[in-house]
């Protein structure tokens, strides 16, 4: 089930593209929900727990929140999360 995304025009994330690492299971996920809920645009998830990564990201909903395989151990990857994410969404705040 998506979560719905608020209609406070107050959000004090909204328009934002965040990455949140780690963010499939734990305090990861919950900081993407409550990123998500204060309107942040794109949630980035980078995680390397692709079943769980996909199913936070589901429900949240697609258009607001990807998950991207990312071990942050490896500095490339981290570098190639960063750049597709710039590449895509113009930035990162």
């Amino acid at each position: 089930m998506a979560e719905a995304p608020s209609t406070n025009t107050n959000l004090r994330l909204s328009g934002k593209i965040a990455i949140v690492t780690g963010g499939a299971s734990g305090i990861g996920e919950a900081t993407v929900r409550v990123f998500a809920n204060e309107g942040v645009r794109v949630v980035v998830i980078a995680d390397i727990q692709d079943e769980l990564g996909n199913q936070v990201a589901a429900s949240i909903g697609n258009q607001r929140c990807i998950y991207v395989h990312c071990d942050v151990a490896d500095e490339d990857q981290v570098k190639n999360l960063i750049e597709s994410t710039v590449n895509t969404y113009g930035q990162v705040h």
